[in-house]
């Protein structure tokens, strides 16, 4: 086990002419503390990009830097020089980031080095040690989905003493907080945190509520046969959630299939079984090795379409 953890943070170029392919760093910013959490010590500094020097006004919205200040900025590579010193002095392995960005970001910085001809050595030494720990703390947290750092940071008390977030130190700040809240606190029980979690989760709950109900206008919004409208008049009577969703789901896929191929007749609905996903298509796109590792295929036409749903939608319910 480490006896230090590094919590790291990275500012790139956004906006036009840059983008994720082609992004480039702007600032880097590290916490170092030991296992009790003593912060030990911090390094923040900007870089200057190669290909794309220029500020966009997006990255100047977002990230409060000025033009001025990466024009008299070091190269990436010499500013990571910094930062890999610090795995070094701290015989630290691994670097971490909130969220999947900061090594796409550094790989495509490294790609700018290797097309200008300068050294990526450090970059190289970063890139490989950054871990993110996004998704694992998210479960830690038992959050429904990822929260911004911004957000938790504060919902534990964090304010940057100066500046802003999108800040690459003050996030790094903001990174370690959350991680020390987690592991050293009873942050489950915590107000602002529960009151965070439980407006996520009824914003969550409301965004499914609605895309449901949007699958279900389109769903009924072709005829329904007259075996569909037994079926679903049955299962709907029955309260049977599972067998409704699943109805609705089907069916809404035949009429984006309808929508999508107004001029087509014959379709075919490939059943797969692991995992359980069903795809229709018009039998004009279809070909043998579509149906590779599915369950059965069926064949129809819009005129029978409402009894192929019903059987399979009977068939998934029995299950």
């Amino acid at each position: 086990m480490q006896q230090y953890l590094c919590f790291a943070d990275f500012e790139f170029t956004c906006g036009s002419p840059a983008h994720r392919l082609r992004s480039e760093m702007l600032s880097v910013g590290v916490v170092v503390c030991d296992c009790d959490y003593n912060i030990m010590e911090t390094f923040y500094c900007t870089a200057r990009p190669n290909h794309f020097p220029k500020l966009t006004s997006q990255c100047k919205r977002l990230t409060k830097l000025t033009q001025a200040e990466i024009n008299q900025s070091p190269d990436s590579e010499t500013v990571l020089e910094n930062v890999a010193g610090l795995l070094t002095k701290y015989t630290a392995s691994e670097l971490y980031v909130w969220g999947n960005f900061d090594k796409p970001g550094l790989l495509s910085d490294r790609k700018q080095h290797i097309q200008f001809k300068k050294p990526h050595n450090n970059i190289d030494i970063v890139c490989s040690a950054i871990k993110d720990i996004q998704d694992e703390m998210v479960k830690e947290m038992q959050l429904p989905q990822a929260i911004s750092i911004e957000e938790l940071a504060s919902a534990f008390g964090y304010t940057p003493e100066t500046g802003t977030f999108h800040n690459a130190l003050n996030d790094a700040e903001a990174l370690y907080t959350i991680h020390k809240a987690v592991h050293t606190s009873d942050f489950l029980n915590c107000p602002q945190f529960v009151s965070l979690k439980q407006e996520r989760l009824e914003h969550l709950a409301a965004v499914r509520a609605a895309q449901e109900e949007k699958r279900k206008e389109l769903a009924l919004s072709y005829e329904l046969s007259p075996e569909e409208k037994k079926y679903y008049e049955a299962i709907t009577a029955s309260g049977s959630e599972r067998a409704v969703k699943r109805f609705i789901q089907l069916r809404s896929k035949l009429v984006n299939s309808f929508t999508r191929y107004p001029d087509e007749n014959d379709f075919v609905m490939i059943i797969y079984s692991q995992p359980r996903r069903i795809r229709i298509m018009p039998r004009s796109k279809y070909s043998k090795v579509k149906s590779q590792g599915a369950l059965r295929t069926e064949f129809f036409s819009k005129d029978n379409a409402g009894r192929s749903v019903v059987q399979v939608c009977s068939e998934s319910v029995d299950k």
